[in-house]
């Protein structure tokens, strides 16, 4: 797991060298483009690849969330506007499992108590605040979660870069 400012990292950055091309093509797109603009929905950048998901939704309570993981992308999860909790976890072969690997959508879901990252005082699983201009990396051994209110649900508009292992 990774995060930062976007105006505050290069593609470049020593941190992301770790993580696949893609992700860095995926960061350089992000800076480059102007997101305002993107209508919502899924853009292709470069087929398979690299493909981005741009969205709005209301933010929810944190027992509405769904914990998840990935074994074929990296996510990227921009905010664009508003802000959310986020959790995130290490994936470790002891984490019970709510709904195993679908292969074609590439995810696998976890039960609540997996993550109990709005508790007060949780040490780990982790949990973060993501807000407009910052920028959180998922990658296939990170188990994460967001779209969790702050203080009240609000609409948020969030890009996720999708990007190929």
């Amino acid at each position: 797991m990774f995060r930062g400012k976007l105006s505050e990292i290069v593609s470049k950055d020593p941190a992301l060298q770790k993580y696949p091309e893609t992700v860095r093509r995926g960061l350089a797109w992000l800076a480059q483009t102007p997101l305002h603009i993107l209508p919502m929905g899924k853009l292709v950048l470069d087929g398979e690849q690299l493909f981005v998901n741009k969205q709005e939704y209301v933010t929810k309570a944190p027992e509405e969330v769904i914990l998840e993981s990935h074994r074929k992308y990296v996510d990227i999860q921009f905010m664009l506007c508003g802000r959310e909790w986020m959790g995130w976890c290490p994936c470790t072969p002891k984490l019970p499992v709510q709904t195993p690997y679908d292969e074609e959508k590439d995810v696998m879901f976890y039960p609540p108590e997996v993550m109990p990252f709005w508790a007060s005082g949780a040490a780990s699983p982790q949990k973060f605040e993501l807000s407009c201009g910052e920028f959180a990396i998922f990658a296939p051994e990170d188990v994460h979660a967001s779209q969790i209110y702050v203080e009240k649900p609000e609409t948020v508009q969030k890009i996720v870069v999708k990007c190929r292992v």
